[in-house]
């Protein structure tokens, strides 16, 4: 297998993950009424959020998504009592924050989620984790690079 036909493989092969990723936690969490996609907003305006609030920029950069999905699925999390709107810097501008019932959402998700993934994966070890781990960073921040 070439270099090419290597990279090739494991790219389509991230994806079939990501999408069976996805597809298992919206099932596992589908009592809850939350989606991955949710869970990872709710999840990123807690991590760079917590005192002032997100900018939807910062958001969409963070998850690697375009700044109107953004905009769309913070109005649903808004409308549901998730996330509060902030004034942002200017009047044109505003940050996302955590709402107390998001909050309550995220704690609800947090023990759940952390069992999903270890029953994805049961059977890895801690070093293989590890490099995993330290292998898809690289690939992360490379793809941030190469956002526009």
């Amino acid at each position: 297998m070439t270099e090419i036909e290597l990279s090739s493989w494991i790219s389509l092969a991230l994806m079939r993950i990501g999408t069976g990723m996805a597809t298992a936690f919206d099932r596992f969490f589908a009592d809850l009424g939350v989606n991955q996609a949710q869970f990872r907003m709710l999840l990123a305006v807690w991590e760079h959020g917590q005192q002032e609030g997100v900018a939807p920029s910062q958001l969409a950069h963070h998850l690697l998504v375009e700044r109107g999905t953004v905009s769309v699925m913070s109005q649903r999390m808004v409308k549901r009592g998730w996330l509060r709107r902030l004034p942002g810097p200017d009047r044109r501008s505003h940050r996302l924050a955590l709402t107390a019932a998001g909050g309550e959402v995220l704690q609800k998700m947090a023990d759940r989620a952390s069992k999903l993934g270890s029953d994805t994966f049961a059977g890895v070890g801690e070093e293989q984790l590890l490099q995993l781990k330290h292998l898809l960073k690289q690939i992360e921040e490379k793809l941030h690079e190469n956002k526009p």
